[in-house]
């Protein structure tokens, strides 16, 4: 993705790394088979690998300069994380800082990081392996949980522990949110918690119970930054179907179509993190549907 501008904010992205994943009926249960057919003309090469029409995903988080804070939004699967059962997340060594460097920022030079919500390849990069320990990756930043997100999952990692079952989501509140917390760089707010003048969280509630997303206005221009509300361009030509890794998925089709109706045909730029490259567009109406104008 190249630099893009909302305003006078500036976004980048860092990325880990994009290609072809799921097939459409394993992410988007009861999606109609000839869905990706009937929506080719765009949705393919860019979306939907020709090949064999697998899901193209990226893995990226977004860094949000306003002037005054540089606030990176989600943080990936990180490096050195035990996960077992995802071959493709487990013990990686991505070369995701350097990529942030590259475009000018240092780790030390974050503000914030907001996490849309606290699955494994959204909070990677809260922490880093550091002399067998793990600890706040961007040591100036305050780390932003929206609170009822963060209930959520630290009351099932508590009952997790307490049976003795597998760790919570793949491991992932235990390495990379609790220390966050036990260093004393978690501020928990609500829902609606703004950040600066322009720069806000809004309720986004389904894929997991706290679910947020981030607006951007600056200027007359405004973006958002959605998480997984939508995890493919394939959801805009039906809002409705929600992703296999939804917690309520008729909330999630609720909310997705309510942001979907609500930037249509507006120059509003929509930030998803797992769509791959270019990344962000407009959102456009297409017969019943939508499509993302890049």
């Amino acid at each position: 993705m190249k630099p893009q501008q909302i305003g006078n904010f500036r976004v980048d992205r860092v990325l880990e790394g994009e290609g072809p994943y799921f097939k459409l009926d394993f992410l988007l249960p009861g999606a109609a088979p000839d869905l990706i057919a009937g929506n080719a003309d765009w949705l393919k090469p860019r979306f939907v690998d020709p090949a064999d029409d697998r899901l193209i995903l990226a893995f990226q988080s977004f860094v949000l300069r306003t002037g005054r804070h540089t606030i990176l939004v989600d943080a990936c699967t990180g490096n050195d994380k035990d996960r077992p059962q995802r071959p493709n997340w487990h013990r990686q060594k991505h070369p995701y800082l350097d990529r942030m460097r590259a475009i000018g920022v240092a780790p030390e030079a974050i503000d914030f990081v907001f996490c849309t919500h606290l699955h494994a390849d959204h909070v990677g990069w809260n922490t880093k392996l550091e002399n067998g320990r793990w600890v706040p990756t961007f040591p100036n930043a305050r780390y932003l949980f929206a609170k009822r997100e963060y209930e959520h999952w630290e009351k099932e990692h508590r009952a997790a522990v307490a049976a003795g079952g597998e760790p919570l989501a793949h491991g992932s509140f235990a390495d990379s949110v609790l220390p966050v917390v036990e260093a004393k760089r978690a501020v928990f707010v609500a829902s609606d918690h703004e950040i600066e003048s322009g720069v806000h969280l809004e309720p986004a509630y389904g894929h997991t119970p706290g679910n947020c997303v981030l607006n951007a206005k600056s200027a007359g221009a405004q973006g958002v930054f959605i998480g997984d509300v939508m995890h493919t361009a394939v959801q805009l030509a039906n809002p409705a179907l929600s992703s296999c890794f939804c917690s309520d998925p008729a909330e999630s089709a609720k909310t997705r179509t309510a942001l979907v109706e609500r930037h249509a045909e507006t120059d509003t730029l929509l930030f998803a993190c797992h769509f791959p490259t270019p990344v962000t567009g407009r959102i456009r109406r297409r017969g019943a549907g939508f499509m993302l104008a890049v």
